[in-house]
């Protein structure tokens, strides 16, 4: 009986070992960095930030039965226009076929080959094998553009237009294009100091009626952050 435990743990540990070794040998890595930039009547306005993906393969012991799975790490791109008027640019994009994570938007944007396959492409780009060095995003893959008519109130959000910020900042202020482009540096962090209630935001709209039109507020924080602790 001994001797049959002793086969069945050290089968265990085998499996699980070359499952774990499939994983890491199938998880490419890759840091992109993504610019907005807005013309107004004051010049040209910019933000940007810069986001990690990870691509993996996940296996079962039935190998039908992989899967792609990936992240995204990173925060809301901000756009100062003027003193307390600003355009934050989310995590989550406009597509409406269900491809709504900045994955897909650099992958779509850098990999002339991208076929859906996150792994595949992510093996391109943390290569370097014939990608885009800098990238021009499609409109329908623009992320969801958001502004606070109070920067102190969470509530006050509202969905911007992306063909149409005049609408909401006036007359001389449009899109002028969103980038993408592979970089090296660190994934941006610290938007809590520009929007200093986002870690508390629960609390702040706990008892309230907060349905904003046009914007998923299943996890409001992951909107604006992957870094931000949960509540």
């Amino acid at each position: 009986m001994m001797a049959r435990r002793t086969v069945l743990a050290a089968f265990t540990l085998g499996m699980s070992t070359l499952l774990a070794s499939c994983r890491s040998k199938s998880a490419p890595r890759y840091r992109f960095k993504m610019t907005i930039e807005i013309e107004t009547p004051q010049g040209l306005k910019r933000g940007s930030s810069s986001y990690e993906v990870t691509a993996r393969n996940r296996f079962g012991l039935d190998p039908s039965g992989t899967v792609r799975e990936w992240t995204v790490e990173g925060q809301a791109v901000i756009v100062d226009l003027a003193p307390e008027k600003s355009v934050v640019a989310l995590l989550k994009t406009v597509n409406l076929a269900g491809h709504d994570d900045l994955a897909f938007t650099s992958m779509s944007a850098l990999d002339p080959l991208f076929n859906y396959d996150y792994v595949e492409s992510a093996e391109r780009i943390a290569g370097g094998d014939g990608i885009r060095s800098q990238a021009l995003v499609d409109p329908s893959n623009y992320p969801l553009m958001v502004t606070f008519r109070n920067l102190e109130e969470p509530a006050s959000i509202v969905r911007l237009a992306a063909d149409n910020l005049a609408q909401e900042f006036g007359p001389g202020v449009h899109l002028k294009r969103v980038l993408v482009e592979l970089t090296e540096e660190p994934v941006t962090r610290g938007i809590e100091q520009k929007l200093p209630w986002l870690p508390a935001v629960y609390q702040m709209l706990r008892g309230t009626s907060f349905h904003p039109e046009g914007i998923p507020v299943g996890d409001f924080k992951g909107l604006f952050s992957t870094q931000l602790p949960p509540q």
